[in-house]
């Protein structure tokens, strides 16, 4: 079905569920840690609404709550998943900690951020002997079960003590669970990072501690490098040869610690350039199964120690002139891999105070965590080239173009490698259709590593964006289409949206529909139509709340008529 963007804060999911009856669920250690975090932020909010004495120290509190009710239906249309997904934050952050505050002089502060991303639909559609049992691998033998699903995952964001203009602005400092934004990506650690700003525009950045990784407390994957499966093994059998061991899932690797350190030279002026040179290592503790099926006694073979996790170097710089344009461009180089992963350049020219005229190159070759196998395969880039323009016709209306060509790159013909491969095996019985099925055929082998039937190939799509908006104080429209077609398929479609805001902007409706179309050669039964629409209505009665709930319906013949209903409360208290 197809995706719509939400005109909420949290981007919700894409399908559907009849209700907001939750499913049922075992209750789990987990969720009972949910359910008093949503009791801690609820309290916690009224309680900092009651008036307090004057402090020279400043607070914030925000929370979100946001509530979605859908149905994840299987390609093949027998197997329909309920999900009922409760999403919580909870921000604290104190300023000042040290006082009255002065301009340049030394001040501390301390910030977190909770967030609870529950799904009460897990286990939701399982009954009998086998309820439960995706999170339980002792329900049914583990017939169900998924290594690292939670009901009620807690994720700490952030949370760290940060002190600001030491030693008459020299130094910085943060200390606790914070994020790195470079060119390098998103990135979070456990430690301390130490800045040292000199008055020379040139300021030095250090840190260190260990990295924030699936499967330990209140801690998420998402910004491990790619290309490993881990998490807890609790729950799993300490002997190999049993079921309930790590043999029966030796892709999903046991969490450690992954000690890591950076470096950053980054500049500190002028306003109008800004430049950033990172180098970052991590490392790979503990013990990771090193196949994928376990021997003939059932056990599997592993190694241990500290070994590189990741190992990358990388530039950033951007250039703006406010009358004239700016300049953009980054590459960043993994050094165990001993490739360029990726780099990239852009050229804006402000053609007038109403036209802005741009072009961007974008190339990206995927690496992964220096333990993962797929470093054995062959990694192609992929380029994008694009060209954009934007004009504001009015101070009402404006429109904008983009578009251009992505180039896909792969070793060898994908439409003849596989018959080439079939024709040079020695045992024909080796392939099914043009599929080799033996790797230690010495014909086959020959063919692969023949560098004459690697050259590199090109298949490149064609890409395109139209979209125009009108807008006042209190009213928006925006239509937007798009295009992305090639030899190995196609993907188009519109939507138009719309919100309305009333009674000095304290209610909103909004309201979106669209219309795509996509097909793929080599599936031409999974071609389809889908149409949508998204209805909304928000209600902000202060600066304090506002309260948000949408419903939407999308429908094509894949999926039949899918429906979705999503809530969002969000809340801010300052001083």
């Amino acid at each position: 079905m197809t995706e719509h963007r939400a005109w909420m804060a949290e981007p919700p999911s894409r399908h559907h569920a009849p209700s907001l009856r939750f499913g049922e669920a075992r209750p789990r250690t987990l969720e009972g840690s949910a359910r008093r975090f949503a009791l801690t932020a609820a309290c916690l909010l009224p309680c900092a609404l009651v008036p307090r004495g004057a402090a020279a120290a400043d607070f914030e509190i925000e929370s979100t709550t946001g509530v979605q009710a859908y149905e994840v239906a299987s390609p093949w249309g027998d197997t329909n998943i309920e999900r009922r997904r409760l999403l919580q934050t909870l921000g604290l952050a104190v300023y000042n900690l040290q006082g009255d505050s002065a301009p340049g002089k030394a001040d501390y502060s301390a910030t977190l951020r909770l967030r609870l991303d529950a799904d009460f639909g897990t286990n939701g559609h399982l009954d009998g002997a086998q309820r439960g049992g995706e999170t339980d691998y002792s329900v049914d033998g583990g017939s169900r079960y998924i290594p690292g699903l939670r009901e009620a995952p807690i994720d700490l964001m952030y949370a760290y003590v940060e002190g600001r203009n030491l030693a008459s602005g020299w130094l910085g400092f943060r200390v606790g669970r914070q994020y790195v934004s470079d060119v390098l990506g998103w990135w979070s650690f456990d430690g301390a990072l130490l800045r040292v700003t000199t008055p020379y525009y040139v300021q030095l950045e250090a840190y260190g501690g260990l990295e924030q990784r699936g499967g330990l407390p209140l801690s998420t994957s998402r910004f491990e490098q790619q290309g490993i499966w881990r998490g807890s093994h609790r729950g799993f059998g300490s002997d190999r040869t049993q079921p309930g061991s790590a043999a029966d899932f030796p892709s999903y690797q046991e969490a450690d610690l992954a000690p890591a350190f950076g470096v950053a030279l980054e500049s500190a002026g002028p306003s109008f350039v800004h430049g950033r040179l990172t180098y970052r290592r991590v490392y790979n503790l503990g013990t990771s199964v090193t196949q994928q099926f376990p021997d003939a006694d059932g056990s599997v073979r592993t190694t241990d120690g500290s070994r590189i996790s990741q190992d990358r170097l990388g530039y950033a710089t951007n250039i703006n002139k406010p009358d004239l344009g700016g300049l953009k461009g980054g590459v960043t180089y993994d050094l165990y891999n001993q490739r360029v992963g990726s780099f990239y350049g852009g050229l804006e020219v402000y053609a007038g105070s109403r036209v802005t005229l741009g072009a961007d190159v974008d190339y990206f070759v995927p690496t992964f965590d220096a333990d993962s196998i797929w470093n054995w395969f062959t990694h192609a880039p992929i380029t994008t080239i694009t060209g954009r323009a934007a004009v504001d016709i009015t101070r009402e209306v404006d429109v904008a173009a983009w578009g251009g060509t992505r180039m896909w790159t792969a070793e060898g013909n994908p439409e003849e490698f596989g018959a080439g491969q079939c024709e040079a095996a020695r045992n024909p019985s080796d392939c099914v259709g043009t599929t080799s099925l033996d790797p230690n055929d010495g014909g086959l082998r020959e063919y692969t590593r023949d560098e004459k039937n690697r050259a590199a190939t090109i298949a490149t799509d064609v890409l395109a964006n139209l979209a125009g908006r009108y807008r006042t104080r209190t009213t928006s429209v925006e239509l937007r289409g798009m295009l992305q077609t090639g030899e190995r398929g196609r993907r188009t479609g519109a939507d138009l949206s719309g919100e309305k805001r009333l009674s000095g902007q304290r209610y909103a409706l909004g309201a979106r529909v669209s219309l795509y179309n996509w097909e793929d050669p080599l599936r031409p039964d999974r071609g389809a139509t889908s149409f949508g629409y998204v209805l909304g209505a928000g209600y902000r009665p202060g600066e304090v709340a506002d309260f948000k709930l949408e419903w939407e319906h999308d429908m094509n013949r894949l999926v039949g008529q899918r429906f979705r209903v999503v809530g969002l409360v969000n809340l801010r208290v300052a001083p």
